[in-house]
């Protein structure tokens, strides 16, 4: 059987080096957030970066205890607050998706309908000569 300090060691030094850019990443989230919160429309949605922002922190600092400690529970919530942003940032992008197919096909049933009227506008506008 493998010492687990063998196979720790990769580990650690991985949770180490992506504990600063995911706390970073997630207070350029929270960051993100609060400007969009700014805005009267953006309000409407800001607070869903400001979550995955503090789902993100929270994560780097599990990663960050991980590393320090080497201990299974910090690397169990580090993998657990990794899994919460994945999943709420793949529903949001499919709900995104989802919005830009019913904008597309509003466009081009709204542009179908200008252009199916255009012949009783060129009419009324001969009329009014």
């Amino acid at each position: 059987m493998e010492d687990s300090s063998v196979i720790d060691s990769p580990v650690r030094g991985n949770a180490r080096g992506m504990a600063g850019w995911i706390r970073f990443l997630g207070i350029v989230n929270i960051i993100a957030g609060a400007l969009n919160a700014l805005s009267l429309i953006g309000i409407l949605w800001a607070w869903l970066p400001i979550w995955l922002g503090i789902v993100l922190v929270q994560a780097g600092s599990r990663a960050r205890d991980y590393a320090n400690k080497g201990d299974e529970p910090s690397l169990a919530e580090f993998a657990g607050k990794l899994k919460t942003y994945f999943i709420i940032n793949g529903i949001a992008v499919i709900v995104s998706l989802g919005l830009a197919v019913l904008a597309i096909i509003g466009s081009i049933a709204m542009m179908a309908a200008g252009v199916f009227s255009l012949g009783s506008l060129m009419d009324y506008l001969n009329s009014v000569r």
